[in-house]
Formats: structure tokens, sequence, C-alpha cells
């Protein structure tokens, strides 16, 4: 229906209307809004009875476990025990057969040992009855035990005196391998000085004989200054006496062979002077 043509009362009426309708569509929304929240409401209910009735048989029934954990455990524990306690027995009578067979041969060992040493109390019997000097079997064994501890000790000192004994071998070989040692080391040494002794000599008679040469050529050389020193001597007395000149009489060789230079140079000029004329 167009309203825009028709008069203000009736589009009132028509607005009116309208709103009726959709206050009607509304409250109808409402009424179903509600009733389906209702509905939820109530399968919310039943819900959380069902979700508490599902705890309760959740707990009922983990309690139930528990229960019967309790119990498994109780029964195993139980049984564990009694398998302890079987063990044990059973350790207990190994250990008690094997105590009664250790005992059984230590028994027999003792009844043999027993039937032995009847024949040792027949034989000490029978030294008490041929020695006066045994009344009772305990002397005996007194005597014994007696010996035997003297025989230990004198077993213990041998054994100390050979100890000592092979010490004393041992430092003994120790000083004779030392001495031996030293005396190797002096013999080298004698022959390492007996060497340098030897050197020594050729060193010395090489020595005397360079001396005997050095002796010999100052023995030569000597006679040679004295030949000389007595013919500068002669020559030097015989120009003295010839020249005209008063030399002074010199005892020294080279003095008296410059006098004698100068006579002779004197008398070559003289020489050459009588050549001239």
């Amino acid at each position: 229906m167009v309203i825009e043509h028709v008069a203000p009362a009736t589009r009132l009426l028509e607005k009116r209307r309208q709103m009726r309708e959709v206050q009607d569509a509304l409250e109808a929304t409402k009424r179903e809004f509600a009733l389906k929240e209702e509905g939820f409401k109530r399968r919310e209910e039943t819900i959380k009875n069902k979700d508490l009735d599902l705890q309760e048989s959740l707990v009922r029934f983990s309690k139930f476990l528990q229960e019967n954990d309790s119990k498994r455990t109780r029964a195993e524990r139980k049984a564990a025990d009694e398998i302890k306690i079987r063990l044990q027995k059973e350790v207990e009578i190994e250990e008690l057969t094997r105590a009664l067979a250790d005992l059984k041969t230590r028994s027999e060992d003792a009844a043999e040992r027993l039937a032995r040493n009847v024949r040792y109390k027949e034989y000490l019997e029978s030294v008490i009855n041929a020695s006066p000097e045994y009344e009772e079997i305990p002397e005996i064994l007194l005597r014994h035990e007696t010996l035997a501890a003297t025989n230990a000790d004198l077993l213990a000192e041998d054994k100390r005196l050979s100890a000592r004994v092979e010490s004393e071998k041992a430092d003994l070989t120790a000083y004779s391998k030392r001495k031996q040692n030293e005396s190797l080391g002096l013999n080298n040494e004698i022959a390492r000085l007996k060497i340098e002794l030897e050197r020594a000599s050729l060193r010395a008679a090489d020595a005397a004989r360079d001396r005997d040469v050095a002796l010999a050529v100052v023995g030569q050389k000597t006679l040679d200054h004295g030949q000389v020193c007595m013919a500068a001597d002669n020559i030097f007395i015989r120009c003295r006496r010839r020249s005209a000149v008063k030399y002074r009489a010199h005892t020294d060789p080279l003095e008296q062979l410059h006098v004698v230079g100068e006579f002779v140079s004197d008398m070559s000029e003289v020489v050459k002077l009588k050549d001239k004329r």
C-alpha cells in the first residue's frame, strides 16, 4: 500500500499498525527465544546432572580401583614377604646342611686323630714306664714344647745369622768391586803417569841435547871471542908500538880495533903519499 497519497491520519494509523506488527513480531521472537532459552536451561541442567552423576561414578570407580590396587599391593607385598622368608629359610637350610656336613667331617677327622693319638698315648706311657725322669704324660709334652720352642729360636737365630752372613757377603762383594774399580782407576792413572813420565823424559833429553848444543855454541863463541880479543890485543900492541901517536893502553877490544883501524888508515895515507913521490 502506498501511503504517500493518503491522509495523515491514515498514515499515522498505518504506522501504528506496522509498529504493532513489528512489536508483535518482536514479542513472538522474545517468546520463542524465551522458550529456547528455557529449553537450553533444562538441557544444561540435565547435562549438569548427568555430569555430576558421571563424576560421582568416576569417584566411585576411582575409589574402587584404589581399593583394588591397595588389595593387590598388600597381596603382592605379602607374596614378596613369603618368597623372601622362603628364600631365607632355604639359605638357612643350606647353611645348616653345610654346617652339619662340616661338623660330620670334623667329627670324622677328630675320630681319626683320636685313633692315631691312642698309639702316641701308648708310646708316651711306655716312655714313662721306661724312664724314671718323667712321671706323667704332660711332663713329656711340656718337655717337647720346650724343645720345640728352643728349636724354633735356634732356627730363627740361624735364619738371622744367615741373613747377616748374606748381608756381609753382599757388603764384601760390593767392597771388593769398589776396590777393584779403584785399583783399575789407579792402574790407569799409573799408566797415564808413566806415559807422562816418558814424555817428560823425552822432553828432558831433548832439552839436555839442546842445552849441550847451546853450551857447545857458547863455548865456541867464547873461544872465538877470546881468540879475536887476543888477536886484537896483539895487533893493537904492534900498532901502538909502530905508531907515532901515543894511544892509550885500551883493554876494550872495540877500542883496540878502532885504534888499529886508525893506524891502518894512517899507514895507507903514508903509502899513497910515498907512491906519489
